[in-house]
């Protein structure tokens, strides 16, 4: 039988996405280095006050149908209850 070749894969760049040395398993090993956390922190950029007031608009215009959905729904229970159920 042929021995199976390892892939080798170009773009790996050594990063740990998940480290798998969890207390507790049975390959935990206490003496793993420690990994630190290699990303560069950015700072945040500032937004305008037009950048600021659009995207609140945009909240609005995706909360108020939610929130007539939801008023809707309550209203024809209240409805269903007044005039259907409980007469």
């Amino acid at each position: 039988m042929k021995k199976k070749e390892k892939k080798i894969y170009n773009d790996d760049d050594g990063r740990v996405i998940a480290p798998m040395n969890v207390d507790g398993m049975p390959w935990y090993n206490r003496h793993a280095p420690k990994i630190k956390e290699e990303m560069p922190s950015l700072p945040p950029e500032k937004m305008s006050g037009k950048d600021t007031l659009r995207l609140l608009l945009r909240l609005y215009a995706a909360l108020i149908p939610v929130a007539l959905v939801f008023i809707a729904a309550f209203a024809a229970l209240i409805y269903f209850m007044v005039y259907v159920w409980l007469r």
